[in-house]
């Protein structure tokens, strides 16, 4: 059962990593098969598309591990009760980027679904879809990294 439930927990990391060595993958058999002078036009596309996914899957493996860019120079120059509220209105601006990019990303996927990729010939919102699942988990950790730094924080406190 833990096993399942570990899989569960870093399943936007293995998936990253499965994006992007399909990735790696298809640049090295598309330089090979240049070097050759086989034409094979569907690497490119390939490589651009799970480059895509690789990446906004990342960017949640980022946020999850708390290892993205950080500007801590509010959180030590001003007192902690004002870098608490800056805090929470930094998730805040978050969650409503992250739902827009949701709301957006999941109409522009429905809208170009039925519309084939050039040479692999796959839904184009299939490749959409990374952006509205990015971000519903993006959203799932930043509720999760705000009832951390402010129900947790003020209730020891008190």
């Amino acid at each position: 059962m833990m096993k399942h439930m570990k899989f569960l927990i870093n399943i936007e990391e293995i998936f990253s990593c499965i994006f992007f060595i399909i990735m790696c993958i298809s640049v090295a058999l598309g330089v090979f098969a240049r070097f050759f002078e086989i034409a094979l036009v569907w690497t490119d596309e390939l490589a651009r598309y799970t480059f895509i996914w690789s990446v906004l899957l990342g960017t949640v493996v980022a946020f999850k591990h708390k290892k993205h860019i950080v500007i801590d120079l509010v959180g030590n120059f001003f007192p902690k009760t004002i870098s608490l509220i800056v805090q929470i209105l930094i998730h805040v601006a978050l969650l409503a980027l992250f739902f827009t990019l949701v709301i957006y990303g999941w109409n522009l996927t429905l809208q170009t679904w039925n519309v084939p990729t050039t040479s692999l010939q796959i839904p184009t919102g299939l490749v959409y879809l990374s952006v509205p699942l990015s971000s519903f988990l993006l959203i799932i950790y930043t509720i999760k990294e705000l009832y951390l730094t402010t129900i947790k924080r003020v209730s020891n406190s008190l």
